[in-house]
């Protein structure tokens, strides 16, 4: 059986200038990083976004987690990346808060 949980990323902008963004899904977090408990999860669909926010603007990504086991996961792990639209070099984000963003799942 697998568990599909639809998961929304929100991006914010909280610059007045145009931000090229990119997330990349594909990171798989350390053996010090990891919170799971039985082994990782899998994000479904595409596996980078590249899109461009506006100063202030607020975007929300549709996501879909996709699990096999019951457990803890961190649902925190895609690396979101950005730029000033006039640079040429990403650099990665640091987030606000640095708690995982943990999901428990009971039943498959």
């Amino acid at each position: 059986s697998l568990c599909l949980v639809p998961v929304t990323l929100l991006l914010s902008n909280c610059s007045q200038a145009v931000v090229d963004v990119m997330i990349d899904l594909r990171h798989k977090p350390t053996s010090s990083e990891a919170v799971e408990i039985h082994g990782s999860f899998t994000w479904l669909g595409q596996t980078q976004y590249k899109l461009q926010l506006k100063g202030q603007e607020v975007y929300s990504l549709q996501l879909k987690a996709c699990f096999v086991h019951t457990g803890v996961y961190n649902l925190g792990t895609p690396r979101v990346f950005a730029k000033l639209v006039d640079q040429v070099t990403l650099f990665e984000t640091s987030q606000q808060n640095s708690m995982p963003a943990l999901i428990i799942i009971n039943n498959i």
